[in-house]
C-alpha cells in the first residue's frame, strides 16, 4: 500500500499527457516508452529526480497530486532520451532536466494562475527541453543516439495518411513509429472515444490545411510535428470545453489556426536544430482558453472529471438536476396562488424587466375575484400576507401610496408600495404593489425567510391586486432584472425543488418536515452496516459504510472504494454523485432515491435524472455519452419518485432509448438513515439488527 501511493501517481503522469488519469493506461505507456530504452530511461530518471528535489524542498503529496508537476519532468526526460544515448553523462543531463522542469513548472504555474487564471499545460517542458537542446551543442561528451546502434522499434505499414497519423501520435511520447502510435490510439479509444475522435479530426484538419498551403500532401503527412494538431483538438474539444457539437467545431478551428504557428515555430526553432516540441499546442490552447474564460462562455469545463465522457455526464446531470443560478428564493406567500404573469410575460415583463413573476389567487373557475370585482375586497388576494422570500436586510421601503380602484393604474409610481431586500449572496429582491400602510418592516431591519413584510395590495401600475417579485443586481428602483428561481413548491401534485412556474400554474410553497430532516441529517463518523443480497447471483455480503466530509464541506458515504456525496438543500435531501468504483453497492442508494423532498405529502410526485456513468456497463455508457455529445438532450436517464407510504420512497427509472423501466424502493429508518433498499427486486440491502441501538446510543 505504501509503494502503491507512489507508483500510481507516476503511472498517471504518463496518462496525464493524454488528458486522463487511468493508471493502467500509464502502465502501458511506460512499457511502450522502453521500446526505445533511452526514451524510457530518460523519462523515468527526470521524473524521479524532480520528485526527489521536490521532497528536498518540503513538497510531499503536492508533487504527486498535481498532474503538471509530474508530466512536465516526464516529457523533458523523454525528449532528452530521444536524442542522447544512456551513459553517466546523459544520466546527469536527465537528472538536471527533471530538476529544471520542476522549478520552471512551479514558478510558471503560480504566475499563470495569478495573472491569467490559466493552467500551464506542457509549457515548462517546451522551455526546459529547448534550453537543454541548445546547451547540448556545447557538450561534446553527450553521445547523440542516432550515431549509435539502438533498439529496434517494430513497425507496420498502412496507407501514408494513416501512417502519418500514427507516427504523429507516437511522437507525443517521442516514439514516432506507426506501431507505437497505433497502440497509443487504441489506448485512447479504450479510455475515451471522444478523445480518439478528436485526435482524428484534429490531425485531419491540420494535415489537410498544411497540404493546401504547401501544395503537397506528402510533405504534410511526413512531418510528425503534426501531433500539435492532435493535442490541440483534444484539449479544446474535450478537455477545456464540455464535449458538444460546438466544442468539436472549436476543435477543428483551433487545429486549423495551429498550422501557421507550427510552421513559423519551425522556421525559428530549426535554425538551432531544435524541434518545435509542443509549443504550437500550448500557444493555441492557452489563447483559446483565455478567451473562453474571460468571455464567460457557458461550456467552459469547470470541473474536469478525468475523461471528457465523465465531464460531459457530470455537466449534463448537474445541469438537469441542479439548475441553480445562485439566486434561489422562496415564494413570498403561504397557501395556493396562481401565476398571473411569468418570465417574458405578455404585458409588462419585457426587455430589461423580463425576469419577474406576478401572483394572484384564483377560484375553481380561474377567476381572481368574487362578485362583480368592482371593489378591492372582492379580490381573493387583497390583504393577504406577503412574506420575505430570503434571509436578508431591508434596503428601502415605500408604504404610503394609495391602492388603485380595480381597472385603474398609477403611471407615476410604477412599483407602488414596495420592500427592497438585500441578500448577502449579492443580489436584491423587490416585492411590490403592497397595500397602503401595510408594510411591517423599515430600512435597516433584518428579516428571515417567511417573516411578514406586508399585505398584498393594488398600488402602483397594477390594475388588480397581485404580488410582483423580481431579482436585480443594483439597489435602485428600475434596475434591470436578472434570472432567478423559486425553491420548494408544489404545482399540479408535482414537487419542484427549484424552478420558475409558467403562467396559469397554481403553486403552493412547502416547508421541510422536522422529523424527516432529523432522520436524514447525518454527522461525520456515523457508521451503518447492511446485509446485501444479490438475487441474480445468489450472493450475500456485508456492507459497512461511514459518513465523512470532503475538503469543500460536502458529506459523503464511503465503504472504502467509492464516495457517494449527499446533502440537504432547499427542503430536499440529495444524493449528488458517486465517485470511485462505479460497481460499488453505494450506487443503489443513488438509484433508489436520487432526491427526497423533506415533505411527506400523499399523491405528490417528483422527477429527477441519473448520470449515465452510474447505470450502464463501461462500454455502453461510453458509447451513449459519445452520442450524447452531439446533442445533449438526446439521451436521458429519467427518474420518477413518490412517497408510497409515510416512510417509503418508490422510484421508477426510465432508461434512454427503450421502454425499460427499473423500479426501486427505499425505506427510511424510524430514527436515522435508511432501513432497507430494494432495487428492481434484484438487489436488497437491509440494515443489520441492533444497528438502531448503536446509532442512538
Amino acid at each position: 500500500m505504501g509503494v502503491e501511493k507512489y507508483i500510481v501517481p507516476i503511472l498517471r503522469s504518463y496518462s496525464a499527457v493524454l488528458f486522463n488519469s487511468e493508471a493502467y493506461g500509464g502502465a502501458l505507456l511506460l512499457f511502450l516508452s522502453f521500446l526505445n530504452p533511452n526514451v524510457g530511461f530518460g523519462g523515468l530518471v527526470s521524473l524521479l529526480s524532480a520528485y526527489l528535489f521536490a521532497r528536498l524542498l518540503g513538497f510531499k503529496r503536492e508533487f504527486l497530486r498535481i498532474d503538471y508537476y509530474i508530466y512536465n519532468p516526464l516529457l523533458v526526460g523523454l525528449s532528452l532520451g530521444y536524442i542522447f544515448k544512456i551513459n553517466t553523462i546523459s544520466f546527469l543531463f536527465f537528472l538536471t532536466g527533471g530538476i529544471l522542469s520542476f522549478l520552471t513548472t512551479y514558478v510558471l504555474s503560480n504566475l499563470f494562475y495569478y495573472y491569467f487564471r490559466l493552467p500551464i499545460l506542457s509549457l515548462p517542458f517546451v522551455i526546459v527541453s529547448s534550453t537543454l537542446y541548445l546547451a547540448s551543442q556545447h557538450f561534446s561528451n553527450l553521445f547523440v543516439e542516432s550515431l549509435y546502434p539502438h533498439f529496434y522499434l517494430p513497425n507496420i505499414d498502412i496507407t501514408p495518411f494513416i501512417n502519418g497519423f500514427f507516427k504523429s501520435l507516437g511522437a507525443v511520447f517521442f516514439l514516432p513509429n506507426t506501431f507505437c502510435g497505433l497502440v497509443i490510439f487504441l489506448l485512447i479509444l479504450r479510455i475515451s472515444p471522444i478523445l480518439a475522435f478528436l485526435s482524428v479530426i484534429g490531425y485531419s484538419t491540420g494535415i489537410l490545411t498544411t497540404a493546401l498551403f504547401k501544395g503537397s500532401l506528402y510533405q504534410a503527412i511526413s512531418d510528425t510535428s503534426a501531433f500539435n494538431y492532435i493535442l490541440t483538438s483534444m484539449a479544446v474539444g474535450g478537455v477545456f470545453l464540455v464535449p458538444s457539437l460546438r466544442s468539436y467545431k472549436f476543435a477543428l478551428l483551433s487545429s486549423f489556426i495551429s498550422v501557421p504557428i507550427v510552421e513559423s515555430s519551425k522556421v525559428f526553432w530549426e535554425t538551432y536544430s531544435i524541434p518545435v516540441f509542443a509549443l504550437p499546442f500550448n500557444v493555441i490552447s492557452l489563447l483559446v482558453l483565455y478567451v473562453f474564460i474571460f468571455t464567460g462562455y457557458s461550456l467552459v469545463t469547470r470541473v474536469y472529471r478525468g475523461t471528457p465522457e465523465r465531464t460531459l455526464d457530470y455537466y449534463l446531470t448537474r445541469l438537469k438536476r441542479f439548475p441553480f443560478t445562485g439566486r434561489e428564493i422562496a415564494l413570498p406567500f403561504s397557501g395556493e396562488w396562481t401565476v398571473w404573469q411569468s418570465f417574458d410575460g405578455e404585458w409588462t415583463h419585457k426587455g430589461a424587466w423580463r425576469h419577474a413573476v406576478d401572483f394572484v389567487i384564483t377560484d375553481s373557475e380561474g377567476k381572481t375575484f368574487k362578485g362583480t370585482g368592482s371593489s378591492l375586497s372582492d379580490y381573493y388576494c387583497f390583504g393577504k400576507p406577503v412574506l420575505s422570500p430570503i434571509d436578508g436586510t431591508v434596503v428601502d421601503v415605500v408604504s404610503s401610496l394609495p391602492d388603485n380602484k380595480p381597472g385603474e393604474v398609477d403611471k407615476e409610481n410604477n412599483w407602488g408600495n414596495y420592500v427592497l431586500l438585500y441578500d448577502k449572496r449579492g443580489f436584491y429582491v423587490l416585492v411590490c404593489h403592497l397595500k397602503q400602510n401595510s408594510v411591517n418592516v423599515k430600512r435597516g431591519d433584518s428579516v428571515t425567510k417567511g417573516s411578514l413584510l406586508g399585505l398584498c395590495g393594488n398600488s402602483g401600475y397594477s390594475p388588480q391586486p397581485h404580488i410582483h417579485i423580481h431579482v436585480q443586481l443594483l439597489p435602485h428602483l428600475g434596475a434591470p432584472t436578472v434570472p432567478f428561481s423559486f425553491t420548494s413548491f408544489i404545482s399540479s401534485k408535482n414537487f419542484y425543488d427549484v424552478g420558475i412556474p409558467k403562467r396559469g400554474e397554481r403553486v403552493t410553497p412547502v416547508f421541510a418536515d422536522k422529523s424527516l430532516f432529523r432522520r436524514l441529517n447525518f454527522l461525520i463518523g456515523q457508521e451503518f452496516t447492511y446485509s446485501l443480497y444479490d438475487k441474480k447471483r445468489g450472493e450475500k455480503e456485508t456492507l459497512k459504510i461511514q459518513v465523512e466530509m470532503a475538503p469543500d464541506g460536502t458529506f459523503y458515504f464511503t465503504e472504502g472504494r467509492s464516495k457517494l456525496y449527499f446533502g440537504i438543500l432547499n427542503s430536499t435531501f440529495y444524493f449528488y454523485s458517486i465517485d470511485g468504483d462505479l460497481s460499488s453497492p453505494l450506487k443503489y442508494f443513488l438509484f433508489s432515491a436520487p432526491k427526497i423532498p423533506l415533505i411527506n405529502s400523499g399523491g405528490v410526485v417528483w422527477r429527477d435524472y441519473l448520470p449515465l456513468t452510474s447505470l450502464f456497463s463501461e462500454f455502453k455508457r461510453k458509447l451513449l455519452l459519445f452520442i450524447s455529445s452531439f446533442k445533449h438532450d438526446l439521451l436521458e436517464v429519467r427518474v420518477k419518485s413518490c412517497w408510497s407510504s409515510i416512510d417509503t420512497v418508490s422510484t421508477e427509472i426510465i432508461l434512454p432509448g427503450s421502454k425499460k423501466v427499473k423500479k426501486a424502493k427505499l425505506k427510511l429508518s424510524n430514527h436515522l438513515g435508511f432501513e432497507e433498499i430494494n432495487y428492481n427486486n434484484e438487489i436488497i440491502l437491509r440494515r443489520e439488527k441492533n444497528e438502531e441501538n448503536v446509532i442512538n446510543s
